[in-house]
C-alpha cells in the first residue's frame, strides 16, 4: 500500500518547532533508518559542519528519503537518494551552533515525489 506525505506531518512542523526550542541539547552525531528491519535506508548526522548523508542500502527499487525540520519552523525539507542500493547523497546544512535538527528517514518514490509513510523510522533531534 503507497501512503504518501499528508498535510498533517506538515502541519504538525509548527507544533514540532514550539515543542522543540524548549528540548534540551539532544545527541551530537546520530544515526537513524527506516522502520523495517533491514534499514533500507540510513541518514546520519554529524554535528561539525551540519552534515547529512543518506544511505540507500537494500535493493528493493524505493528511494531512501530523508525529512528534516528546522528551527525557523520550515519542513519537512527533503533530501532524496535515488541512485540505488549502496549509494549514499549529502547534504550540508547551514545551521547556527547549537541551533537543533529534527529528522526521519523512509523510503519513497523518486520520481512522483512520493513519501511511503509506513516506512518511516522514528524521528531523533540533533544539534550542531
Amino acid at each position: 500500500m503507497r501512503r504518501t506525505l499528508s498535510r498533517p506531518l506538515v502541519v504538525g512542523g509548527a507544533a514540532l518547532v514550539a515543542a522543540l526550542s524548549a528540548t534540551p541539547a539532544a545527541l551530537a552525531d546520530s544515526t537513524r533508518c527506516t522502520a523495517d528491519t533491514a534499514c533500507a535506508g540510513k541518514a546520519s548526522f554529524k554535528s561539525l559542519g551540519e552534515v547529512f548523508t543518506l544511505t540507500d542500502q537494500v535493493g528493493d527499487g524505493h528511494s531512501a528519503v530523508l525529512l528534516y525540520w528546522l528551527p525557523d519552523g520550515t519542513g519537512p525539507h527533503l533530501v532524496w537518494n535515488p541512485n540505488g542500493k549502496g549509494t549514499s547523497v549529502t547534504a550540508n546544512l547551514e545551521l547556527g551552533e547549537g541551533s537543533w535538527v529534527h529528522y526521519r528517514v523512509c523510503l519513497g518514490e523518486h520520481g512522483s515525489k512520493d513519501v511511503l509513510e509506513n516506512t518511516c523510522g522514528a524521528p531523533i533531534t540533533d544539534r550542531a
